[in-house]
């Protein structure tokens, strides 16, 4: 069997409401030599039905059924394991409730092909709402310059949209329970690969209330997005990082009152929530501190507008240069 140009990786939870939607735009790209491989992580609803039928209709998709389900551990999961199933010269990534332009594979495909310093490419993003309603649109920065440039502070490349090269050393790694794409952009910066993206919105991106991601911690998730940063940035001093030795249920607790942590982790959470203004969550925070003598500073900045942190942070980030 012949192995296909593109690889679609998709997982599906649960999606049956926006599923054929999404599908439908995958097998009508004008782009037709891929593998669609789609992860079912144990829906209860009617997702595999649907997936199912599809596969007994096109022979690109294959269905690839999960035992078990992880929640947002098992989200990465999926995705790793499309890659290593993934046969394609290149990945493509799809959310299960988005919807593909249907030339966004032709011109990806011919982007990379005719770039071959490029690992990555994406595009801006359409935001539509439960039913499809555009809400806005966000543009794409462009060269690699300015992608990288901005990488550094926050993501400024739009999972759902991305293609690259399959290289099969490249994975998400499974300890970053939230936004796994941008721990994945920082470790390519690191590897030197190039990034690009179209000003021209390749992708409709649906917005859903109920979506795990938009109902977890807000602060959670901006600890797991610090942590990512303090891996880069440990990495280019040192040439590595502790991934290692890092564990995701420390900061997944750190609010949790009745489950001790230690002082390093709580003196990271302390700095972060001082850092983006969570006042009530520094609240919390110091209930759980054992010595509030080593955070006078931060106490003093947090009965402050956040303007103060602000300036504060920057100061420590310029002086650590």
């Amino acid at each position: 069997m012949n192995s296909p140009i593109l690889s679609v990786v998709m997982s599906v939870y649960n999606a049956e409401k926006y599923l054929e939607q999404s599908i439908e735009s995958i097998l009508s790209q004008s782009f037709t030599d891929f593998e669609f491989l789609i992860i079912e992580d144990c829906s209860t609803d009617n997702s595999l039905e649907i997936l199912k039928n599809y596969e007994k209709q096109d022979s690109r998709i294959r269905v690839i059924q999960k035992t078990e389900n992880k929640k947002m551990r098992g989200f990465i999961e999926n995705l790793n394991i499309g890659l290593s199933e993934a046969r394609g010269k290149y990945i493509a990534r799809m959310d299960a409730d988005d919807i593909s332009h249907l030339d966004r594979f032709e011109k990806q495909v011919l982007f990379l092909d005719s770039h071959p310093n490029v690992f990555m490419v994406g595009s801006a993003i359409n935001f539509i709402d439960e039913n499809g309603k555009l809400i806005r649109k966000y543009k794409a920065l462009e060269t690699d310059y300015e992608i990288k440039k901005q990488m550094i502070k926050k993501i400024s490349m739009y999972h759902p949209t991305i293609m690259f090269r399959n290289y099969k050393e490249i994975r998400y790694r499974e300890k970053m329970f939230y936004c796994e794409d941008y721990d994945l952009y920082l470790r390519l910066m690191l590897q030197d690969k190039i990034f690009a993206n179209f000003s021209e919105a390749l992708l409709d991106y649906r917005l859903l209330n109920s979506s795990l991601s938009r109902r977890d911690s807000k602060f959670i998730k901006t600890l797991f997005v610090e942590k990512m940063k303090q891996f880069y940035h440990e990495y280019r001093k040192k040439g590595k990082d502790s991934y290692e030795h890092f564990v995701p249920n420390d900061l997944l607790n750190i609010l949790n009152l009745d489950i001790k942590s230690s002082e390093k982790n709580l003196q990271f959470a302390l700095h972060i929530a001082t850092k983006f203004g969570y006042k009530k969550v520094f609240t919390t925070l110091l209930q759980k501190y054992p010595n509030q003598k080593n955070i006078y500073t931060l106490k003093i900045l947090n009965s402050l507008p956040l303007i103060f942190s602000k300036i504060y942070f920057k100061f420590i980030n310029n002086n650590n240069l």
